[in-house]
């Protein structure tokens, strides 16, 4: 059947995917790496309509990044920015903060995001190992066709290993100074010649973070404990399963303390975070251009910060459908619901009435991939998403492309989208935030100006219109580029506007001076920008990686009396460029150097310099299954401020240079 030969090639494949496999890869033959991110069907990279940005476990380990925002600097197009050894700003295309929540993050297929402002909170995902991670794809602008309400920027989806492809044994451990501890310890057990389980523990704990002001946050710790189940019969079926139980903590930081003289400092309560998952999937053939797929998990998390205590639980369930017409037609179609329940602790400083809230999300939608001509050169591709959310109704995502596969080398690709972000729950109810802003004299006393903003019910979803191209070319000499241009068009942005003049009160336990403000869509927005991303396989022993991105984003009010309008636009730099060169000495030694540049930028008000940094890594294998490796991070600075913290942390926080060795050993 020509079913299980397709099946039993990919099964080879991912069996084979260890350290000599990835170096005997060309850059021609990474560029007809499949991807799904785009269409939820696999799909070689080089005809992809869309700007895609794949990752692999290669790049990761080459790259010595010790978690998943620090490899997302490898992506062109992608803003991240280090706040302290456990926080990461990570966004898509600008719109840069630390509720970066114009595009989804994706694990498994699984989203991974808090449920009162849509966004992530990377630190979350810090007790993820990079041993564990298979690749990362990212798809820069609209996705909102395939994975609806949330991708107006694009998605990130974060694939792991499965079990069928990890053997017996391996171990991680390794030390440094921003990374202070970290293990991980696996075993797989196969079950029969079709299905495998493994079971996996892990542990991180990383360094303080260092400020100005006298600033200092403790360091955070986590851990984790997990199986996943595969199986695949290598004829009709494929089944996987995963379940963990996560707990993390940190310091929050200092705050300022709302007692005279207002100067003082105190630590805030610990943060501590606890969640816990079920992922299955099922996908099904019924032959070689006809399955379905159906995933479903469910999510609990508890979690404290900031004087907020909240607890969700999330559900959610999608079934897709993928299917040929006939020799030009690829239809792929499906729908999902996901419902979400939120019971919030509210405290002085942060209520949400009601404090128990839920939403629901249902979905539909319908792609149609149409060749244009018999020798599918001209590809076609239109669809769109229908979704209802409780909270603003009816939402419609469509979305076009068109390529032209010029040749085996080249394709040439347009698409033209529409995306929407929906606001969370902290945005749509009576939700109430009271944050410490500056301090002012008034009457030759100084008095602490509290920003209070409150959530309004029937809020507007946010829209994106994105028109794109791209070239895609694979040149002599082992040389691949990749560009895309863009430009991007957003209304209804959520930003907060004046509810009348400040008042001075004592509703704190102190006079204070309280600047009232609401959530409205009161922003709209262009973009526009190019990205390039180069591979260049210049001998068998030495590969080098280049990316280049820009961005330039105008920002403007759609109404008076706009809370600092200027910052979506300032927080992003308009320049990035990343330098990877992979050096094989020997078969048994690695020498890797990543150079980096990142524009300057405004945060909360306060200017941040440009600057350059640079990675090495240096790798032995002594023998089979082990590596040992030291890698030095940040080196061309002591330290180097990326980011002013905002009402959450209103202290800057430095990125330090630092160092860490690693051992891994598969036995």
């Amino acid at each position: 059947m020509q079913l299980t030969k397709v099946k039993k090639k990919v099964s080879e494949s991912e069996s084979n995917s260890d350290i000599d496999a990835l170096l005997d890869m060309s850059v021609e033959e990474l560029m007809e790496q499949s991807v799904s991110i785009a269409t939820k069907s696999e799909k070689p990279l080089s005809k992809t309509a869309a700007p895609v940005f794949v990752i692999s476990a290669d790049d990761i380990r080459r790259s010595g990044a010790a978690n998943i925002p620090e490899s997302l600097r490898m992506a062109p197009g992608v803003q991240v920015i280090q706040i302290n050894p456990h926080d990461w700003n990570v966004s898509i295309r600008g719109f840069n903060d630390q509720r970066a929540n114009r595009f989804l993050v994706l694990v498994d297929g699984r989203s991974i995001s808090t449920n009162l402002s849509s966004g992530t909170f990377w630190r979350d995902l810090q007790s993820i190992p990079m041993e564990s991670i298979e690749k990362i794809e990212i798809i820069r602008g609209a996705g909102g066709t395939i994975w609806g309400v949330n991708a107006m920027n694009g998605v990130i989806n974060i694939t792991t290993r499965s079990a069928l492809t990890t053997k017996n044994a391996q171990l991680t451990a390794g030390s440094g100074t921003a990374q202070q501890g970290f293990g991980r310890f696996d075993y797989t057990k196969k079950i029969t010649d079709d299905a495998s389980v493994r079971g996996y523990g892990t542990y991180f704990n990383v360094a303080d973070a260092k400020g100005d002001k006298n600033y200092s946050g403790n360091s955070g710790s986590g851990w984790t404990n997990g199986a996943r189940f595969d199986w695949n019969n290598k004829q009709d079926d494929t089944v996987m399963a995963d379940a963990s139980w996560t707990e993390s903590n940190k310091e929050t930081g200092a705050l300022t303390l709302l007692k005279l003289p207002y100067t003082q400092a105190i630590n805030s309560e610990p943060y501590n975070h606890q969640n816990g998952h079920f992922l299955t999937k099922w996908d099904h053939y019924l032959n070689a251009k006809n399955r379905w797929a159906i995933r479903a998990f469910y999510e609990y998390t508890n979690a404290k910060d900031f004087q907020l205590q909240m607890k969700s639980d999330v559900f959610d369930i999608d079934f897709t459908h993928y299917f040929s017409v006939d020799e030009r037609n690829n239809v792929t179609w499906g729908g999902g619901y996901k419902r979400t329940n939120n019971d919030v602790g509210n405290s002085t400083m942060i209520t949400i009435n009601p404090a128990v809230l839920s939403s629901n999300i249902y979905n539909g939608f319908v792609q149609d991939e149409m060749a244009l001509d018999n020798d599918k050169r001209w590809l076609f591709t239109f669809g769109s998403k229908f979704s209802y959310y409780s909270q603003t109704r009816f939402e419609v995502e469509p979305t076009g492309s068109l390529s032209w596969h010029i040749n085996d080398k080249n394709t040439l690709w347009s698409s033209v989208s529409h995306a929407v972000r929906v606001p969370g729950p902290g945005q749509t109810s009576n939700a109430s935030y009271l944050f410490y802003d500056h301090l002012q004299n008034v009457g030759g006393t100084q008095l602490p100006v509290m920003v209070q903003i409150t959530g309004k019910s029937g809020i507007d979803a946010e829209n994106a219109t994105m028109y794109q191209m791209g070239w895609r070319s694979a040149f002599n000499r082992g040389l691949t580029a990749d560009t895309t241009l863009f430009y991007s068009q957003y209304d209804s942005i959520i930003g907060i506007a004046s509810m009348g003049l400040p008042t001075i009160n004592n509703s704190l336990g102190i006079p204070a001076i309280i600047s009232s403000w609401r959530s409205e869509n009161n922003l709209n927005a262009q973009s526009y920008g190019a990205e390039l991303s180069v591979n260049w396989q210049t001998t068998e022993w030495w590969r080098n990686y280049l990316s280049y991105a820009f961005i330039n984003i105008d920002v403007q009010p759609s109404s008076a009396n706009v809370y600092d309008a200027n910052r979506n636009e300032k927080s992003t730099p308009q320049h990035q460029a990343s330098l990877r060169t992979n050096f094989n000495v020997t078969h048994d030694i690695d020498f890797d150097f990543w150079w980096r540049y990142t524009g300057s930028t405004v945060a909360n008000k306060r200017p941040i310099n440009d600057y350059f940094n640079t990675d090495m890594r240096v790798a032995w294998r002594p023998m089979k299954g082990l590596e040992l490796s030291v890698i030095g991070q940040n080196l061309i600075q002591t330290q180097h401020l990326e980011y002013q913290g905002d009402f959450l942390q209103p202290q800057a926080t430095y990125v330090s240079r630092g160092v860490y060795a690693k051992f891994n050993w598969q036995f």
